[in-house]
């Protein structure tokens, strides 16, 4: 199976994240591995959009979205293949301190726990896309919304999953994988 890996990024790696990556490779060698980190474009979504043309073209049957600043166990990619989903991410906070980790879909705040898949827009932390969604959707897939007054309404990542959904592709959360989000601390 060929996937690729997008790491996409406008500000480096962090170390972690780079040797979770390196561990997933070697602990994924059965798999057809393609791996981009595109840092050309002036937004992260510009950066997710060339990287689903990239998976399109080299013709993967996955893409793989990985943040730079996240940390995951070597297992992931594999544990989410399983959930064979045309969107799968996992739930992650937010670089700050929060009281609980919440998924938030349309209607209401969900709290992520259990052993089941969870319907709801997926945040691109760590996201595994199915590429038939690029070749079904209509460009951009990735995109900002914004107020009127320029503040940002809603992040690339659950545009993504609303656009997506409008074409008959749900997005899940799988709250068995359990992953860290790098800021000034590991959350």
């Amino acid at each position: 199976m060929k996937i690729t890996i997008a790491c996409p990024t406008n500000r480096g790696f962090q170390p972690q994240t780079f040797q979770c990556l390196c561990d997933l490779v070697n602990y994924s060698k059965e798999l057809d591995l393609h791996i981009i980190v595109p840092e050309e474009g002036y937004t992260i979504a510009e950066n997710r959009n060339y990287s689903a043309v990239q998976a399109v073209r080299n013709e993967s049957e996955y893409i793989l979205m990985i943040d730079d600043d996240m940390t995951f166990t070597p297992d992931t990619l594999d544990r989410l293949l399983d959930n064979d989903k045309p969107i799968c991410g996992v739930p992650f906070r937010p670089r700050c301190e929060v009281e609980d980790m919440k998924v938030v879909d349309k209607t209401h705040y969900t709290k992520c726990k259990g052993n089941k898949l969870i319907e709801a827009k997926a945040g691109t932390g760590i996201m595994l896309i199915k590429t038939e969604i690029f070749k079904s959707v209509p460009a951009p897939w990735f995109f900002f919304t914004f107020y009127d007054n320029g503040a940002c309404k809603m992040g690339e990542d659950w545009g993504f999953c609303e656009k997506a959904k409008e074409y008959n592709f749900k997005s899940y959360i799988d709250p068995r994988i359990e992953v860290g989000h790098i800021g000034e601390v590991s959350y």
